[in-house]
Formats: C-alpha cells, structure tokens, sequence
C-alpha cells in the first residue's frame, strides 16, 4: 500500500513506498556506522578518561545503526512480495 505525502511546493503528491522507506533506512544506518568507526578511532586515540562511557555510546550508535538496516532491509523484502 502506498502513503501520500504533502508535498509544500505545490500539488505534487507523491507516493511512498515501502521500498523507498527501506532503501533511507538502510542508507541511514551506513552512514551511522561509517560515523562510529570514524567515533571509534578518535575515542581510542584520544580519550583517556571516560573511556567507558565513550564504549558504551559506541555499541548504542553501532546497535542502532544495525537496527535501521536490519528494519530497512525487511521492508524492502516486504514491497517485493
């Protein structure tokens, strides 16, 4: 099933599906996790102290990365069916 969005500009209205949705969820989740590995390197490099806090914000950031993917690659399953 497809949602309309409003589109402001004018009286565009576009559909979304649920592939488009997976394809942001997926692209947002590499970008999340190319930004911890960039995180990942700093924080070992750099920081002395708070080194667990700096870890454990690092395993939230690459979870939820992994998340969207995994939520993104599902709704993309789902429209091809």
């Amino acid at each position: 099933m497809e949602r309309i969005d409003y589109d402001p500009e004018g009286g565009n209205y576009l559909p979304v599906t649920r592939r488009e949705t997976g394809n942001t969820l997926v692209v947002a989740g590499l970008i999340m996790l190319i930004a911890a590995l960039g995180w990942l390197l700093y924080a070992r490099w750099d920081i002395r102290a708070g080194g667990e806090l700096m870890l454990t914000s690092f395993i939230v950031d690459v979870a939820t990365a992994l998340g969207l993917m995994v939520w993104g690659f599902r709704k993309r399953i789902r429209q091809k069916t």
